[in-house]
Formats: structure tokens, sequence, C-alpha cells
């Protein structure tokens, strides 16, 4: 994990945390907020602690993870392992670098999503830029 810089993105959403939790991680709407990342960006494998998943675009290139904490509705963290590219895990230099969603309730309307992530410098303006977008989608989507 060398070079890697630490983002956070927090937004304030009027859902449960239970609601708000599925239009993360239910793969349809997964699939709605992160296309903004990435055209055609799903995920292959169980979400379940421990395991392995991989987040993948269009042209199954894109991360493996593994599910290092999940505590259902409030906290989910992944910790990057592999690049993947054309179906192939290969060595990445985002190797150990996480991604942490928090779900906190706030009052009896409205729930904080928290996002942490380490991310390569060379991808800072990126993600400052894309990831308030993916975040206003899932607020769109929890609000409906």
């Amino acid at each position: 994990m060398k070079n890697l810089k630490t983002l956070l993105f927090s937004i304030q959403i009027k859902s449960t945390k239970e609601h708000i939790w599925d239009v993360l991680w239910n793969p349809k709407t997964y699939e709605e907020w992160t296309r903004v990342f990435m055209e055609g960006s799903h995920y292959k494998g169980e979400l379940k602690q421990g395991n392995t998943i991989q987040f993948l675009g269009k042209y199954d290139g894109g991360m493996s993870s593994i599910i290092e904490k999940m505590i259902e509705n409030e906290q989910m963290v992944f910790s990057h392992q592999k690049e993947v590219k054309n179906g192939v895990e290969i060595d990445s230099s985002w190797q150990g670098a996480k991604e942490i969603y928090y779900l906190k309730k706030e009052n009896d309307t409205t729930t904080e999503l928290q996002v942490i992530m380490d991310i390569t410098q060379d991808m800072e303006d990126y993600f400052n830029k894309t990831f308030p977008k993916a975040l206003v989608i899932v607020k769109q989507i929890s609000e409906q």
C-alpha cells in the first residue's frame, strides 16, 4: 500500500439504513449508481464477510477484493487485492487499499452514508469529481 491517499465522502439521505443498504448492494441498483464510474459496472460473487468479490465493468476489467467486514445495514469493508484485466487477476498498486461504507442513523427520517476509500494519488481528481455524483444517485434512488 504505497502512495495511497484516503478520501472521505458523505451524504445525508432521507431513508432508513435498511433501504439504503439495499440500494447500495442490490445488483440492479448497484449497477445504476456505479454507472458513473464505468458503464456496465457490476459485481460477481456473494456479499458475505470473508468472500472474494470482483467489481467489474462492461469488458470484465476491474478489481478483485475481499469483504473484510460486513455488518448488515451498517458497515461494509472491502480490501482490494488484485486488478482484473480481460477476466484475469494481476498484481495491483491498489493491493490492500480499503473501501469502507458506513450507514449512521441521524434521526427518525435521515441516515448519513459515509464512504472512506484509499486511492492512488493519480486517481484523486477522478474520485473527487465522480464519487459525489454516485452518492447523489444513491440518494435519489433511496428517497423515491
